[in-house]
């Protein structure tokens, strides 16, 4: 009586373990990737909305009559259906025509502690 050798077509389970680590680990890569796209995509529209908020603020102090002597003010503005906070300081400079004027922007949800998000300097006449 002769014995047939049936040769088995298949893998092994230590390729299989080795397939599903190297899967798990790209998988893990790309979610990776997908987040920080994603963080940078919001992080760049706040970046952009508070520019435009600030870039609001300095055309109304340039098309107004009057920029206060010194110090600062600060308010709220809707932009993008989002509140944002924004602080305008006023300081002197050399040339009493001329003063120097600082925006900064960040949303209503952040503290005021936190770094602004924007922050906007020009040179406004008095004149």
């Amino acid at each position: 009586m002769m014995l047939q050798r049936h040769s088995q077509r298949g893998f092994t389970l230590l390729e299989v373990l080795v397939a599903m680590v190297i899967l798990a680990v790209s998988l893990l890569a790309a979610i990776k990737v997908a987040t920080e796209v994603t963080s940078s995509a919001i992080y760049l529209q706040d970046k952009t909305i508070a520019q435009w908020v600030g870039m609001n603020k300095m055309a109304e102090l340039r098309l107004s009559k009057g920029v206060p002597v010194n110090g600062r003010t600060d308010g709220t503005e809707e932009m993008a259906g989002r509140e944002w906070n924004w602080k305008i300081v006023f300081k002197k400079t050399p040339y009493p025509a001329l003063k120097d004027v600082e925006v900064e922007v960040r949303p209503a949800t952040d503290s005021k502690d936190d770094p602004p998000t924007i922050v906007l300097r020009a040179l406004i006449g008095t004149v």
